[in-house]
């Protein structure tokens, strides 16, 4: 794979040692090249950690969210008394982790990441300070999820709600190196047009698209429930029978760390999103399809063509030490197993983050309640051919 010079200098970076902060714009190839790091730090003998806020963004970078790893109570604002004293097992990881990397910062609020800090030190382990640490993601796109308790609370100690506001970060005195080139589209009004957006600016150039009915794509909203009604009405419209799939769930998991569904409704001819990388079929995280049912056996049909569809266990993990191997491993604490299929006649913003698609509809009936929502909506479709928006 030929990198970017910005890819490839983050690259450098990170192997040599640097405390980072890589950002960059939706579809400049963050999420690659953090993959491609991790594999190359674990090559030269580091003992890597990647964690992210949210169980999706944790198993998109193959690792492990931080309230899990770092045994963070799960609500409040949290401070130094509030964080766990862990096992003598969970100690010993703390103890060999060379390098920690956060994805999906945006999301990261400051005394989460101070408390990341805290645990360690109160466990006896070298703090943040004492490691390298790398940032990745792009504080233009969705924010903490904050209820106004907590916002409150949070503003009696920090001056804002971001990562680099907490106490540790400054510190840490992180390189900032911001991915520039843009990858997923290549139309260049559009990308204008897109980073006005990101810096929420309103660009005249998007009223082109708005329309009084959807394109052939997937919908995107920002509330749940107008995602639940379009996938509701559009299914119900299906004269046939409806087809009900159970996961199959073991161990500490939820459906919802996959963006999987526990409960699987389906008729024939649904529109059905897949939601792995096939080895064996040209069809990726973000396919769009028609579910096809024939002789008891299911399918998804993308461009004409049915791809058999079978059952796939995902698989929860937690990092642990290996003595024997003096190294870090991922151990199953969980699995599901589900078709890898979802409805996909429309999807919340929040769970198109990291997707890209050929043809989005957004629907703006009712308006963004987030910064940064409109812009990973935007941002999601490959081509402003293929972008409609409903006001």
């Amino acid at each position: 794979m030929i990198l970017s010079t910005k890819q490839q200098l983050f690259l450098d970076k990170a192997l040599a040692g640097n405390n980072i902060f890589l950002s960059g714009k939706a579809g400049t190839g963050k999420s690659t090249i953090t993959k491609i790091a991790i594999e190359a730090l674990n090559g030269a003998g580091k003992r890597v950690v990647a964690v992210a806020p949210t169980g999706i963004a944790a198993n998109n970078i193959g690792g492990q969210t931080i309230h899990s790893l770092f045994r963070l109570n799960p609500f409040g604002v949290l401070d130094y008394e509030g964080c766990n004293f862990v096992t003598s097992e969970k100690r010993r990881l703390f103890d060999n982790i060379d390098v920690i990397i956060i994805d999906e910062v945006s999301m990261l609020r400051p005394d989460i990441l101070d408390a990341i800090h805290w645990t360690l030190r109160k466990n006896g382990s070298k703090g943040l300070t004492d490691r390298q640490v790398i940032f990745v993601g792009d504080l233009k796109q969705l924010p903490p999820i904050l209820n106004d308790n907590t916002r409150s609370i949070l503003y009696d100690t920090y001056n804002g709600d971001t990562f680099f506001h907490s106490t540790i970060y400054s510190k840490l005195n992180p390189e900032a190196i911001e991915l520039d080139e843009v990858l997923r589209q290549s139309n260049m009004d559009f990308i204008n047009a897109l980073n006005l957006c990101r810096d929420g600016v309103k660009s005249e150039y998007f009223r082109q698209f708005v329309g009084d009915a959807p394109n052939t794509g997937v919908i995107l909203a920002p509330h749940n429930a107008t995602v639940q009604a379009y996938n509701v009405a559009n299914l119900a419209k299906l004269n046939c029978e409806l087809l009900v799939f159970q996961a199959t769930i073991e161990g500490n998991v939820k459906a919802d760390d996959f963006n999987l569904e526990t409960t699987i409704e389906v008729k024939d001819g649904a529109k059905v999103m897949y939601l792995v990388n096939s080895k064996d079929a040209p069809l990726f995280n973000g396919s769009l399809g028609t579910f096809v049912g024939k002789d008891g056996e299911y399918f998804i049909c993308v461009h004409g063509i049915n791809y058999h569809l079978e059952r796939v266990k995902f698989t929860k993990k937690e990092y642990v030490f290996n003595k024997r191997l003096n190294q870090l491993e991922l151990e199953e604490i969980g699995s599901i197993e589900q078709l890898p299929i979802k409805l996909a006649y429309a999807l919340s913003i929040h769970k198109s983050q990291g997707l890209t698609f050929d043809e989005v509809t957004v629907d703006l009936k009712r308006p963004c309640f987030q910064s940064g929502q409109l812009y990973v909506a935007l941002s999601r479709v490959r081509k402003p051919e293929g972008l409609r928006i409903l006001v």
